[in-house]
Parts: structure tokens; sequence; C-alpha cells
């Protein structure tokens, strides 16, 4: 394991990006999960930061392991509604367990879900669920 290289999942999103560049200015070694199909444009910003690209089938347990492994961190910055935030990331997450990463950031880069009452917000509702999936270890596979 290398403890500068760091996966990060959402990387062309506005998030994603913001999150690469920093991590590249503090030396980080970067690969990029990007979806199947993803722009070129997208993909040659990445590149130009020196980011290490890797095209996966984000629903794919095994080509997301093959992708984490060796990694201190996976980060995701995935956006979306309850097949990204829950079922997306729960892929992630599995693959990122089953490649031995020490660290999982999940994408809860919101206000805090835990002050809300349940049934209030659904996108915080999104958040809760995943996170009763991490404190549980209910991930798939």
């Amino acid at each position: 394991m290398n403890d500068s290289a760091i996966v990060v999942a959402g990387a062309t999103g506005n998030l994603g990006g913001r999150i690469v560049r920093a991590l590249r200015e503090q030396g980080a070694t970067i690969t990029a999960l990007v979806r199947q199909g993803t722009a070129p444009e997208k993909l040659e910003r990445l590149q130009k930061l020196g980011v290490t690209i890797a095209s996966v089938d984000l629903n794919s347990t095994s080509q997301l392991k093959e992708a984490c492994s060796g990694a201190s961190c996976v980060i995701s910055a995935l956006a979306g509604l309850a097949d990204v935030i829950v079922d997306t990331q729960s892929v992630l997450l599995a693959a990122a367990v089953e490649a031995r990463v020490p660290r999982f950031i999940p994408s809860d880069f919101s206000i805090d879900f835990t002050k809300f009452p349940p049934g209030e917000n659904r996108n915080l509702d999104l958040r809760r669920d995943k996170d009763d999936l991490v404190s549980t270890d209910q991930t798939p596979g």
C-alpha cells in the first residue's frame, strides 16, 4: 500500500475535481474512477493534472476492487439519488473492503444529516440510509 495513493470516484465533477486538485497539490498519487464513456475533455483535464484514469463499471465490485488495489484511501465525491448515494457507494465500499483499503470517505459533503429527523429531507435520508449500511457492515458481496 502506498500512503499517497488515493482513489477518487466522481473526480470529473465540480467537487471531485476540487478534491483531486487539492490532493495533487499535496503530492498525492490519484487514480480517478470514471464511468465508461466519460467525455474525452473531462478525462483530458484529469490527465493534465497527472491523474491516472480507471474507466470502470461502477456496479462491478471486481473492476472497482482492481482499481482500488494498493490505495491508502478511497474518496467518493459521487452525487445523485438512492441509486448512486446508497447503491453505487455500497458497491464501491465493498470493493474497497475487498481490496483492503484502510480508509473510505463516503460522499457526505453536505449539511449534517444527523441533525434532521428522518423524513424531513429526501436527500439527507439517502445519506442516512448509506450511513446505516456502513455502520452495520451490510455491504453487498
